[in-house]
C-alpha cells in the first residue's frame, strides 16, 4: 500500500523498529490521539505492514550499527517529527553515544550512565540488590569448570541467562545436569560479540509481573501494573494473556529501581513473584517500547500525550491511577503458544469468546499479523 501524505496540524511521530511487531501498538495509540505516524524499520519488518503508517522509511541492516544510526540521523533531518520512540534495546545502545545532538531533542531517554546500567542484566541485578530490591540468586561463572558448583547451590531447574537479548531470545531453562553445559555454550555463543559472560540464576516457579510507565528523573508519571496470566515460552518470556493489578510491593519495587536509574521516557520493568517468601523479585528493565504497551490504554493510562508535553517543556502533574482486572490479550504469542501446546487452544478459544477479554487484534489491519501465521503455518507442516 502506498504511503499516506502526512497531514497538516497534527502531532507527527516516528517509531523506530528493526524487524519486530512492537510499533504496531504503538502506532495505532498514536492514530487514535490524532497523530499522524511514521516509521523507520528494516525490510520485512511486520510493523511496517500496517496501514496505519503514513511513511515507511527504509534502514539499513544493523550489522555496522554506525551506518544504522546515520541513516536513522538523515531521516530525523529530511522530515520534522513531534516524539520518536524506540522499540529495540540494541538501537538505543547505538543511539546513546550521539544523545546529546539535536536531532534527539524529540526523543526522552535514559541518562547515558543508566543506559549502560542497563546494557547488561548482572548490573541491572547488582543495581536493584542496592536499593534493597529483592533478587533472585544469581551467580556468573568464569567459564565451565565453575557450573557444576554455581548448579549445586542453585539446584534444578535453574536458568541460564545472556547478559543482553530481548524477551526471552538469549535465555534457556536447564532441567537437569545433562542439559548444563550444552545450554550454557549456546548462551555463551550469543554473547562472544560483545564479550559477556552468562548468568546461571536460580529457577523461581512463580507468577510474573510487570510495570510499565512514563517517568521524569526518575519520578513516575503516569504507570500501570499487570500479571502475566499465559506466556510464551511457557516458562517465561513474552505476554500472551495479562491482566491489571496493583499490588503495592510490586509498585513500590518499581518506583524504587527507576528512582535509582534517574529514569525519563517510557521504560518497563519485570519482577516475578517468589510463591516461597511472597516477594517481587527483579528480573529486568526494558528501556524500550514493549510488547503489552497496548493494555495501557484500555486500563485508561495515556502514555503518548504527556510524553509530547515533556518534549514541549510543559508541566505533567502524575497521575498513578489505572483501571484494575482489565484482562488482554496478544493474539500472535497466544497462536505461538498454541503451536507449543495445543490444548492451550481450548483456552485461546475461550477468552476469544469472552467479552471480557481485550484483543490486540485489529481486522481491519491484518497486515502485521501475516509473517507470524505464515511462520504457524510452516512449524505446523513441518
Amino acid at each position: 500500500m502506498p504511503a499516506r501524505e502526512p497531514s497538516e496540524g497534527r502531532p507527527r511521530a516516528l517509531i523506530v523498529d528493526r524487524r519486530a511487531v512492537l510499533g504496531t501498538d504503538v502506532c495505532r495509540n498514536l492514530r487514535a490521539l490524532g497523530w499522524e505516524v511514521d516509521i523507520f524499520c528494516q525490510r520485512h519488518s511486520p510493523a511496517s505492514r500496517s496501514r496505519y503508517f503514513a511513511r515507511r522509511i527504509p534502514a539499513p541492516g544493523f550489522g555496522r550499527p554506525d551506518e544504522y544510526i546515520d541513516a536513522l540521523e538523515a531521516a530525523l533531518r529530511r522530515f520534522s517529527y513531534d516524539a520518536m520512540f524506540v522499540c529495540s534495546e540494541e538501537v538505543l545502545q547505538a543511539m546513546a553515544p550521539r544523545l546529546a545532538a539535536r536531532e534527539y531533542r524529540i526523543f526522552l531517554a535514559p541518562p547515558a550512565e543508566s543506559i549502560r546500567t542497563l546494557a547488561a542484566k548482572s548490573s541491572s541485578l547488582a543495581l536493584a540488590a542496592e536499593y534493597k530490591v529483592p533478587v533472585p540468586l544469581s551467580f556468573i561463572p568464569n567459564d565451565e569448570r565453575e557450573l557444576a558448583e554455581a548448579a549445586a547451590v542453585l539446584g534444578y531447574p535453574l536458568v541460564v541467562k545472556g547478559q543482553r537479548g530481548e524477551a526471552s531470545e538469549n535465555v534457556r531453562v536447564v532441567h537437569g545436569p545433562q542439559e548444563l553445559i550444552w545450554k550454557y555454550r549456546t548462551v555463551s555463543a550469543n554473547e562472544r560479540s560483545y564479550g559477556g559472560k552468562p548468568i546461571l540464576q536460580e529457577f523461581i516457579p512463580g507468577t510474573q509481573y510487570s510495570v510499565g510507565g512514563l517517568y521524569r528523573d526518575g519520578a513516575p508519571l503516569r504507570v500501570y501494573a499487570y500479571r502475566k496470566i499465559f506466556t510464551f515460552p511457557v516458562e517465561g518470556g513474552l505476554t500472551a494473556k495479562a491482566v491489571t493489578e496493583r499490588p503495592p510491593e510490586l509498585l513500590e519495587n518499581a518506583f524504587r529501581i527507576f528512582r535509582a536509574l534517574h529514569y525519563n521516557g517510557l521504560g518497563q520493568i519485570q519482577f516475578i513473584h517468589d510463591p516461597r517468601d511472597g516477594l517481587f523479585k527483579f528480573m529486568e528493565v526494558n528501556p524500550r517500547i514493549w510488547g503489552s504497551i497496548g493494555l495501557a490504554a484500555h486500563a485508561g493510562v495515556d502514555l503518548f500525550t504527556p510524553y509530547r508535553d515533556l518534549i514541549r517543556g510543559c508541566p505533567v502533574r502524575a497521575d498513578l491511577s489505572f483501571r484494575e482486572g482489565v484482562q488482554y490479550q496478544r493474539v500472535t504469542v497466544q497462536l505461538r503458544l498454541i503451536s507449543r501446546r495445543p490444548r492451550h487452544l481450548i483456552n485461546f478459544l475461550r477468552d476469544c469468546l469472552n467479552s471480557r477479554v481485550i484483543s490486540d487484534i485489529d481486522l481491519t489491519d491484518p497486515g502485521p499479523y501475516i509473517p507470524t501465521v505464515k511462520g504457524l503455518q510452516r512449524l505446523l507442516h513441518s
